[in-house]
């Protein structure tokens, strides 16, 4: 993926963050506990405990429709190291995206060999 790419994976972020705002509160719970069973039931299936194959498929498509449902809310792990290569950064307080400026860099971002 490019930068380009990337710039418009972040617009969706903030786009599904205003969209999950307008929700009620109860339905926010109730999408977050539907995720969190979800994830556990499946997790404890492939455990080894006994469900109809038809019933795993069930809660298996259910989990993957909650999660690419919401997955647009904020970036993963990996999308965040993209997203940094490609000298992006998104804000966990605003839910928002910029480019980043060289005086943005931080100490870290320094290296005692780069030219």
């Amino acid at each position: 993926m490019d930068k380009q790419d990337w710039i418009e994976r972040l617009e969706n972020m903030q786009q599904a963050n205003a969209a999950y705002v307008e929700l009620m509160d109860d339905q926010k719970e109730a999408i977050t506990l539907a995720i969190e069973a979800l994830k556990d039931a499946l997790y404890n299936l492939s455990e080894g405990f006994d469900l109809q194959l038809s019933d795993c498929r069930a809660i298996d498509n259910a989990f993957w429709k909650m999660h690419h449902a919401f997955e647009h809310m904020e970036p993963n792990e990996y999308q965040i190291e993209q997203i940094e290569a490609h000298k992006l950064e998104w804000d966990y307080d605003t839910q928002t995206w910029h480019e980043v400026e060289p005086s943005d860099e931080t100490v870290d971002d320094w290296h005692p060999h780069s030219v």
